[in-house]
């Protein structure tokens, strides 16, 4: 009966771990450990009441309190109670940060830079650039499964969550909900979505695969770089506001959205507004409003009626390589309607994108095509047109080390280039002796460049390069410091130079970064 006492004892000093667990598997294991030390407990408690008295006792008896036992088993029901009501069964928190800070040779400027904007809000002057994307940002990121197998996932994420590149103030990276219908392989998918395509993860922070809501490949690894590579700066898209459809089947996961492309919600119209005139009728001193419209038929593509259709598989069947696909059909914004309001407000975007990735022990290898136009989009007001590829090699050297090295290249000289993601919010054009010159992204080297330069074509764009090395040193499983270098080459002097007040043809960056996580 001493060995009954004993179990209690523990079961009570058991108590403290079982509160103090860190995650929800902990929790579990503990709370099963104390129920099947209850059951030994009853079983003792059973065979003792079952047992003869003994005739002669020699020692002292030890023998179970039932109000200690009573008090336990309230406690650990109490445990199990509590973890559902306030809803911490199969949730996940997850957050981290990235302080970086940057140096970038043709805008003259070194900073830290961590929390600050990815556009001019609020009179700030910042703009959108390979040298200010999405990093330098803090993240918190919530995923729920419920009963029944419906999750949720919430990502908050300041300054510069996929949200807030146009909708600025949004610090919603994502929220949505992935509902099971027919069975958990086939879900409804519901809200705001981050952009899934390509290979390089959305969160600098993200180490490893603790998401219970993403697809199979993304963001299915680490991140080895600060900066993105320019088909996900330049050509993939922020984020999509609709609804969906998600199929696993075997190896196969399809996603098939019907959304918003860029937008939480397209409300809009590109026609003209009606206008309003007042008069007086001098009989009656009574005003009167009349309004007219411009009765011109406005271009279908005006009138924001029309989600994008976008899909995306993926391919997971070995647990050392896959590739995904992605692509985009629909009528989006014109990031040239700002500059050139002749044009349509909205155009037709077709654009397809696939990459794939190579894992095997400490080598990793990633490959990205992308290929894409979108109608009325270039700078002299034609069709942009684009395609590139991005290429990553890392090897972890030692333990802790890991180093890495990217290639990338962007076709983008038609009609003097531009994609949807490089005009838009940022100056275009320059007062040229009275005439209007079509400079392009001189921040990221797109576009015809310097019209003072020889062989200047407003109609010629630069096909952008860059190539990035960077090491990466995992300090602790949740602390890693990363260094970069970035070279960027474009055809045309399209790289403005701020202190000579000179156009170049390529740029350099440096950055430091650390990365905190949990």
């Amino acid at each position: 009966m001493f060995k009954i006492k004993k179990i209690v004892l523990a079961m009570a000093l058991a108590l403290p771990m079982v509160a103090s667990a860190e995650t929800n598997d902990e929790l579990k294991s503990e709370i099963d450990l104390l129920k099947a030390q209850i059951n030994e407990l009853r079983a003792m408690v059973k065979q003792q009441a079952a047992a003869p008295a003994p005739v002669e006792a020699t020692a002292p008896v030890a023998t179970v309190d039932p109000a200690d036992f009573s008090q336990l088993q309230t406690k650990v029901e109490g445990l199990i109670d509590d973890k559902e009501v306030t809803g911490h069964k199969n949730l996940r928190i997850s957050g981290g940060i990235d302080p970086t800070y940057i140096y970038n040779r043709a805008k003259g400027t070194s900073s830290f830079a961590f929390l600050n904007n990815a556009g001019s809000i609020n009179g700030s002057g910042e703009v959108f650039g390979y040298d200010n994307s999405t990093w330098g940002m803090a993240y918190l990121d919530f995923q729920k499964e419920m009963e029944g197998g419906t999750k949720m996932r919430i990502t908050l994420a300041p300054s510069k969550s996929a949200g807030s590149a146009f909708n600025w103030g949004n610090i919603v990276h994502e929220a949505y909900a992935s509902i099971p219908l027919s069975d958990a392989q086939t879900r409804l998918m519901v809200g705001q979505f981050a952009d899934v395509s390509g290979y390089q993860p959305w969160l600098n922070t993200y180490i490893g695969a603790n998401s219970i809501s993403s697809n199979q490949l993304f963001p299915g690894y680490g991140e080895y770089f600060i900066t993105k590579n320019l088909l996900f700066d330049f050509t993939n898209p922020y984020f999509y506001t609709g609804v969906g459809l998600d199929m696993t089947r075997g190896p196969w996961e399809t996603k098939l959205y019907l959304a918003n492309f860029n937008s939480a919600r397209n409300d809009v119209n590109g026609c003209p507004a009606a206008t309003q005139s007042s008069v007086t009728d001098p009989t009656t001193t009574t005003p009167t409003t009349t309004v007219t419209g411009s009765n011109v038929s406005c271009p279908s593509t005006s009138r924001n009626i029309h989600p994008t259709i976008i899909y995306n598989a993926t391919f997971a069947k070995e647990e050392f390589w896959g590739f995904e696909f992605t692509g985009y059909e629909g009528v989006v914004a014109n990031p040239m309607y700002l500059a050139n309001p002749a044009l349509a407000a909205n155009t037709r975007l077709d654009q397809f994108e696939i990459d794939g990735n190579y894992t095997r022990a400490e080598f990793n290898g990633n490959i990205q095509l992308t290929i894409g136009q979108q109608q009325n989009a270039a700078y002299n007001g034609g069709n942009a047109h684009w395609w590139g590829f991005s290429t990553l090699l890392s090897q972890r050297v030692m333990p802790q080390l890991t180093l890495a090295a990217r290639l990338d290249y962007l076709a983008n000289h038609a009609n003097g280039g531009g994609t949807y993601a490089t005009a838009d919010a940022i100056p275009s054009t320059i007062d040229n002796g009275g005439s209007v010159t079509y400079l392009g992204d001189f921040y990221n080297g797109f576009g015809p460049g310097d019209p003072n330069a020889p062989g200047y074509d407003a109609n010629k764009g630069a096909d952008r390069s860059s190539l990035s090395l960077s090491s990466t040193y995992r300090w602790s499983p949740n602390v890693a410091f990363r260094g970069e270098w970035r070279f960027d080459h474009a055809t045309t002097p399209s790289f403005y130079y701020w202190n000579t007040q000179s156009f170049g043809h390529s740029n350099q960056l440096l950055g430091l970064q650390t990365v905190v996580n949990f």
